[in-house]
């Protein structure tokens, strides 16, 4: 048994009564973030070296699938936080001496998208740039955050035509938040821009974005965005079911919602696709667990192709969820109303995008994928 799933599961009723809370202060309260690092929700793939847990990918999958049953915002502030150390024990030892000094619970946050530029100099780097998306940002002791590197007034391009680029590990002393996470959903994320300017980040804190091992990590950690899309499915399912069976008649009908052949078909339907998107989930992320052999394009490709069909699935489901409620889930007192929105933001992640399919088919035919 995962004894961080054992835990949050006690934990996950009192985090589904405070989702409006979490929603309306667009963050995590304080005493959740105790509760939630208590349960060992913040040390999951943190390195064992280093105190941490080191789970395997499923069990963390299965606690971020749990968590989003209650509030999806919690789920994914966490699951970028086990993100957020995947890539950091990418680094050499004395990175991770550095950020898990005070503990293997430090919130770490970041970006893979490189916004960012990196100069070479003082026997390290000096980073400037500004990166969106970074969830949990407010309370993150360290940052990573990817930036291309300059030299002199010239990026430097690979033979592939790629500029390089380096993830450096950046405490949170030299960055500043900027207030931009005014959303559609995931609002209790906070994932606000930040801003380094000129900041000196040492040598031995920083990790090739293109390296082998950050690269499997950050495709496997595609199923990170998965495993709470399933999450967000299933608590949708469910507020669907409990409306029904407490009697809802829709407007102008003489027959309970439940007792619609149509409800139940449909129902049905989204209760099979939901379960279809879960075992793909899990198939994946036992086969990566599993792998004994380095790295290939074609199982990081198979990774995220699965990820977006996963989020794709459970998206659907929600729609469905939302459409069967009727005139009950317009309303911003309503959890359908808010899973709606927290789906349809999670969908709009690079993750959940059609690309991946397309680099998945041309390596199954032998032609040559794109870069990314």
């Amino acid at each position: 048994m995962n004894p961080t799933l054992a835990r949050v599961r006690e934990l996950a009723s009192r985090v589904a009564k405070r989702a409006e809370e979490i929603e309306q202060r667009r963050g995590l309260p304080d005493d959740l973030v105790d509760d939630l690092r208590d349960a060992g929700c913040f040390r999951m793939f943190a390195p064992a070296s280093h105190g941490g847990d080191q789970l395997d990918l499923p069990d963390v999958l299965a606690v971020l699938d749990e968590l989003a049953r209650a509030d999806a915002a919690t789920s994914w502030t966490v699951g970028q936080v086990a993100l957020s150390h995947l890539i950091v024990r990418c680094g050499p030892t004395a990175a991770l001496d550095d950020v898990f000094a005070d503990g293997a619970d430090t919130l770490v946050a970041g970006a893979v998208a490189p916004k960012g530029r990196a100069r070479t100099g003082d026997g390290g780097w000096r980073v400037t740039g500004q990166w969106p998306f970074v969830t949990g940002c407010p309370r993150a002791a360290w940052f990573y955050l990817n930036c291309v590197l300059v030299s002199g007034r010239s990026i430097p391009v690979g033979t592939d035509g790629v500029p390089a680029t380096r993830i450096l590990f950046v405490p949170a002393a030299d960055v500043r938040i900027v207030d931009t996470w005014r959303v559609l959903g995931l609002r209790g994320t906070a994932s606000h821009d930040v801003v380094v300017e000129d900041a000196r980040v040492p040598e031995h804190r920083a990790v090739a974005a293109r390296d082998e091992a950050a690269v499997h990590r950050i495709a496997q950690s595609s199923l990170i965005i998965g495993a709470v899309a399933v999450g967000l499915a299933d608590g949708a399912l469910t507020d669907l079911v409990r409306l029904a069976t407490d009697g809802k008649r829709p407007a102008l009908s003489a027959r309970r919602l439940a007792a619609s052949t149509v409800f139940q078909d449909r129902l049905g339907e989204a209760q099979t696709m939901h379960r279809a998107a879960r075992a793909l989930l899990y198939a994946e992320a036992a086969e990566a667990q599993a792998a004994t052999d380095a790295s290939t394009p074609l199982r990081r490709a198979r990774l995220r192709a699965a990820a977006a069909q996963v989020t794709s699935l459970c998206a659907q489901v929600v729609d469905v969820a939302h459409t069967l409620a009727g005139g009950t889930a317009v309303y911003e007192t309503s959890p359908l109303q808010r899973r709606l929105r927290d789906m349809r933001t999670a969908t709009q992640h690079f993750v959940a995008g059609r690309d991946s399919y397309a680099t998945l088919g041309a390596l199954a035919v032998g032609e040559e994928a794109g870069s990314g």
